[in-house]
């Protein structure tokens, strides 16, 4: 590692197609998709193979994802939902993408918290949000809404309250806004 004088840096920023090569050399099957959006590196991941994805981007010297940046989900209706989890490499100054496609009803994931604590409050929120369970979470309890509360108010079915009575000013249909909005 290279230290640039009157800098504090000791990395080297490695290039998103490269960094991709090395995580599709360092994972092999578990990643079935590799592609660089938008200047970064993603991959596709099954649920079952998530953990091991993540630790070996966390662990292996060559890519040292040391930073969880993101994770959260996105409702694709009938098709499910796709976890979507950002790891960055301090090291190398690359950031890659792991997606997962989950099952529409009954989302499910194992947890990353043994590798990365700080998922916790991420997949508290995506829990309570989506709906979606993590597997082996030490405590997944509602950090917003009340215990009591019904439904997840990410997902796209999800009503607002607001919406039934009175239309969505965002409509762009004439039954969409007759209909209050979603």
């Amino acid at each position: 590692m290279a230290v640039t004088q009157g800098s504090l840096r000791s990395s080297v920023r490695v290039e998103p197609e490269e960094f991709s090569r090395r995580a599709a050399a360092r994972l092999g099957e578990a990643a079935t998709e590799h592609q660089i959006l938008h200047g970064q590196a993603w991959i596709r991941v099954s649920a079952n193979r998530l953990v091991d994805v993540v630790s070996t981007l966390h662990s292996d010297p060559e890519l040292a994802c040391d930073y969880l940046t993101f994770l959260s989900a996105v409702d694709w209706q009938q098709d499910g939902f796709e976890l979507v989890v950002v790891l960055y490499s301090t090291v190398n100054e690359a950031t890659i993408g792991v997606k997962v496609r989950l099952a529409a009803e009954g989302p499910s994931v194992p947890s990353i918290t043994s590798v990365f604590g700080g998922a916790g409050w991420h997949e508290r929120e995506c829990a309570e949000m989506f709906g979606i369970h993590f597997e082996g979470h030490p405590n997944l309890k509602n950090l917003y809404l009340p215990d009591d509360f019904e439904g997840h108010p990410l997902r796209k079915d999800f009503r607002l309250a607001s919406r039934a009575f009175k239309p969505w000013p965002g409509a762009k249909d004439p039954d969409e806004a007759a209909g209050g909005g979603r």
